[in-house]
């Protein structure tokens, strides 16, 4: 019986993981010719930060939503989890890019998928 417990608690351990460092680039719908950059994050987060200032000094045009606004967070869960990324813990910025998630993507990764719009 312990050991079965044990093995139960380091596979919900192993499993938590991969949720955290598996790549999280899925893609949403998306009318090609019609790219766009939406930034989810947190005022106080310092990677959203340095998103937003990276992306705006590549020129890129992007929208900015927080995650403390209720109705946001809501909407971001939900394409989070139709595309089977969890929603328990996730690092932000998330950012949708063109019909695709990236979860705490790199500027450069952010630029050549706009780019690619």
């Amino acid at each position: 019986m312990n050991r079965l417990l044990l093995c139960l608690i380091v596979l919900a351990g192993l499993y938590q993981g991969w949720q955290k460092f598996r790549p999280h680039d899925s893609v949403l719908e998306y009318t090609p010719g019609s790219p766009y950059v939406v930034v989810y994050g947190r005022d106080s987060c310092g990677f959203t930060g340095q998103m937003r200032a990276a992306l705006a000094g590549q020129g890129v045009v992007f929208s900015y939503r927080s995650v403390d606004d209720g109705a946001v967070a809501d909407g971001l869960h939900q394409k989070m989890e139709s595309l089977g990324i969890s929603t328990r813990r996730y690092d932000l910025p998330v950012v949708e890019v063109n019909g695709r998630l990236l979860v705490r993507p790199d500027t450069a990764q952010v630029v050549r998928v706009y780019g690619d719009g």
